[in-house]
């Protein structure tokens, strides 16, 4: 019999999902006119033709000005107008690019929880609407510089104004080969299936990480493909063979998806691995082409977290090897703690890694002590509770990080600050002793280079589509 709660009529529950059917319907529109014009920017040579004619039109405009016998008027013209044309695509592209992504966020996930909620939707459109106003400053002054150089070639305007509007063509052109130098260097909304990954960068995370691969790969997901991520978890929880909870099964799987793009699993042993912890009937679920989420895509997800957090998985990968070497000793007394901080840091902030494996007799809350020099803040002090390591943990790779505690701290330095600074890390026992301390070195600078925020978001976007190329392949 049905409950009172379900015999309560519901009179606007068709009319909301029929304005969510008609609302899906325009995203998936706004959607396909995004792919289009997308793929005419993207065709291949268009960004490196864009490029070059963005360096041809000034510099065929600035040669009028030396009085060169063999400067055209009438080809600088041609070339800024040609160079319009083509800025056209990209800019209709970066427009639907931003409608695509305000309507997608506004989708409700299941109908009931906004993808506005998640952390990163205001960097997301914020991006995009500055890439909207840059494709356009930079199509309209290629337009005004070919509309000046026609006012000196059709117009009597003697020789200082002449000057003058050639001159204007010329700052014109570097606007427009400065913001085309800034744009092509990556179209955003290139995947099909994580269209917002390569917008988003992680900004809210939990220190303490205890299921160190699942966490470090949902803190890097953007809010849309993170509300995916949640309901794909939520059904694959149901599949968990049993005496495995859902969160260890899901770690395990992830542990075993990163030794596979390492080369250290077979594609059948990766799969033996998995059905360890899942059910057979997982399986179809976790290979289906179909659904968003699958093996597949989560290789590229991993991807693209590997290229975000290269530190992390440095770590990851020295356990693992030290562990298959036998070089892993985890004997009473004996506490094994390894870092990582990236070489370089830019725009005075890093991220440091810290993991630490117990190897006395019981469980006990340590301290951990962050010195860092001309820091803000210069000390840093955690009080975290730490598990001894289990010898029956440190067979497979989710086993031993499940075995550490691993910490994700944020370092900053002041924006007048650069140069080589030292980082110490002190683990104290709670009886004071000093157990273990380190001292790592990174060099702040303000200039691009491997580890820096706005490379590793280009190589987070380039790893995810390389991947995915290769699987469509």
């Amino acid at each position: 019999m049905p409950s009172a709660r379900e015999m309560l009529p519901t009179p606007y529950a068709e009319a909301t999902s029929g304005e969510d059917k008609a609302f899906s319907k325009r995203v998936e529109r706004i959607d396909s006119q995004r792919r289009f014009w997308t793929f005419v920017s993207t065709i291949r040579y268009a960004p490196s033709i864009r490029f070059w004619f963005s360096i041809a039109a000034p510099t065929s405009a600035g040669v009028i000005l030396t009085n060169w016998e063999y400067s055209s008027l009438e080809l600088a013209i041609a070339i800024f107008f040609i160079n319009f044309l083509l800025l056209i695509p990209p800019n209709i592209s970066s427009v639907f690019a931003r409608m695509s992504a305000r309507h997608r966020l506004q989708l409700r996930i299941g109908g009931f929880k906004s993808k506005e909620a998640y952390p990163g939707v205001e960097r997301i459109l914020n991006t995009l609407h500055e890439r909207v106003l840059r494709e356009r400053v930079r199509m309209f002054s290629s337009l005004l510089a070919a509309l000046s150089l026609f006012a000196v070639w059709e117009l009597e305007t003697g020789y200082i104004l002449g000057q003058i509007l050639i001159s204007l063509a010329v700052i014109l052109g570097f606007i427009c080969w400065f913001n085309t130098f800034y744009l092509e260097g990556s179209i955003p909304m290139r995947s099909r299936r994580f269209p917002l990954l390569s917008l988003h960068a992680p900004t809210l995370h939990d220190s303490i990480l205890e299921r160190v691969l699942t966490e470090v790969l949902v803190a890097h997901l953007d809010p849309e493909t993170a509300g995916s991520w949640d309901d794909w978890s939520t059904e694959l929880s149901t599949k968990v063979r049993d005496g495995h909870e859902p969160a260890a099964a899901l770690e395990h799987m992830l542990a075993a998806l990163h030794l596979s793009a390492r080369g250290l699993l077979s594609d059948k042993e990766m799969i033996h691995s998995i059905k360890e912890v899942y059910k057979i009937s997982a399986m179809d679920f976790l290979t289906d082409s179909e659904i968003k989420i699958n093996i597949n895509t989560i290789q590229g997800l991993l991807a693209h977290t590997r290229a975000w957090q290269p530190g992390l998985f440095r770590l990851i990968d020295r356990l693992h090897d030290s562990s298959k070497n036998g070089e892993l000793k985890l004997s009473e007394n004996n506490w094994r703690m390894d870092l990582d901080l990236p070489p370089r840091s830019s725009d005075g902030q890093s991220d440091l890694f810290v993991m630490v494996h117990n190897g006395s007799k019981s469980d006990m809350t340590i301290e951990v002590e962050i010195v860092t020099a001309h820091g803000e803040p210069e000390v840093q002090t955690l009080r975290v509770p730490c598990r001894k390591t289990e010898t029956k943990q440190i067979v497979t790779l989710d086993g031993l990080l499940d075995a550490a505690l691993v910490l994700w701290i944020g370092v900053a330095w002041p924006s007048t600050v650069s140069g080589p600074h030292p980082v110490q890390v002190t683990i104290n026992g709670d009886d004071g002793i000093t157990l273990s301390s380190t001292i790592v070195h990174t060099t702040l600078t303000s200039s691009l280079h491997p580890e820096s925020a706005g490379v590793r978001m280009t190589d987070a976007a380039e790893a995810v589509r390389k991947l995915a190329l290769s699987v469509s392949e």
